[in-house]
């Protein structure tokens, strides 16, 4: 038996949990009101929910004024879904150190968020990177909403309702409404039939042709966060591989994994870090080592 399933492991469980959603909402919160508020909806809802003395409202938009960027609060939005506070405490509490340490230093001019989701990840990747532009690819159109509010804190911030894939063209994408977290385009990945999923046809570029016909900026630093299409969005640099000074790829299943770790090789970029992050799931951190 694990000391999580017996009462003294379930109370130093919550106790733990209670002291770093404290910290957050203490740390975060720009006043008193908004500290009140993060920890409500971070720690106290949840608790509430699962014991069935309040619910989620998922059309209703939160936002919370944080302390998060070196120049100024930030006005972050979120669903009140319970999964959208998971992520934006995942990215902004101490519970995970997210850039690792032994990373060389690097200020990059242009950020690529592919699978931004809310945008929580950019909004963070901002504090530490103030300088940078920002550009964001969600293809979910509720999420694509929720993240334009949050790039507004970003001036040199813009989120576009597209897919990043292989190829460029028009391509079915399933999610399930319930987790926005995740989906994929169609035929990608690891998917299971699933009759739940909703399947909306979205626009799809590579990362080549965002430069080439799209005209935006090469990135110099990319992160891939695309549920199991991972090595597609690789193959799909092209000659823009030779911009990019660092990768985060977050993969999806073993077979990605390895297929990704030998794209690197290829491509002269060298694993600076690596982690699971959950079982089946790896972050990886890679740095060009063209000369």
């Amino acid at each position: 038996m694990r000391s999580s399933d017996t009462k003294p492991g379930r109370l130093a469980e919550r106790t733990a949990r209670l002291k770093l959603m404290l910290g957050f909402a203490l740390r975060r919160g720009n006043s008193m009101r908004e500290r009140a508020r993060l920890f409500y909806y971070a720690d106290v809802k949840p608790s509430l929910v699962a014991r069935r003395w309040a619910r989620y409202r998922p059309g209703r938009i939160l936002s919370f004024s944080t302390r998060a960027s070196p120049h100024g609060p930030f006005r972050v939005h979120i669903r009140d879904n319970g999964l959208d506070m998971c992520t934006f405490t995942e990215f902004f509490s101490s519970r995970y150190v997210l850039i690792p340490p032994e990373l060389p230093p690097l200020e990059p001019e242009v950020v690529y968020d592919i699978g931004a989701n809310i945008g929580i990840a950019s909004l963070y990747y901002a504090t530490r990177f103030p300088k940078a532009a920002f550009y964001g690819f969600e293809p979910v159109p509720s999420n694509v909403d929720v993240c334009r509010l949050n790039f507004r804190n970003l001036p040199r911030g813009e989120v576009f309702p597209w897919a990043v894939g292989g190829r460029s063209g028009t391509a079915f994408f399933e999610f399930r409404e319930e987790d926005l977290r995740g989906g994929r385009l169609e035929g990608q990945g690891q998917a299971k039939e699933d009759a739940s999923k909703k399947r909306i046809e979205v626009p799809v570029f590579s990362i080549a042709d965002l430069a080439a016909r799209k005209e935006l900026p090469p990135p110099d630093f990319v992160k891939i966060d695309v549920e199991g299409a991972e090595l597609e969005v690789l193959k799909g640099m092209g000659g823009q591989a030779g911009s990019i000074k660092r990768l985060l790829v977050e993969t999806h299943g073993p077979e990605v994994d390895a297929a990704c770790r030998q794209w690197f090789g290829a491509h002269q970029f060298a694993i600076r870090h690596s982690h699971e992050a959950a079982p089946g799931f790896a972050a990886i951190w890679c740095d060009s080592v063209k000369g």
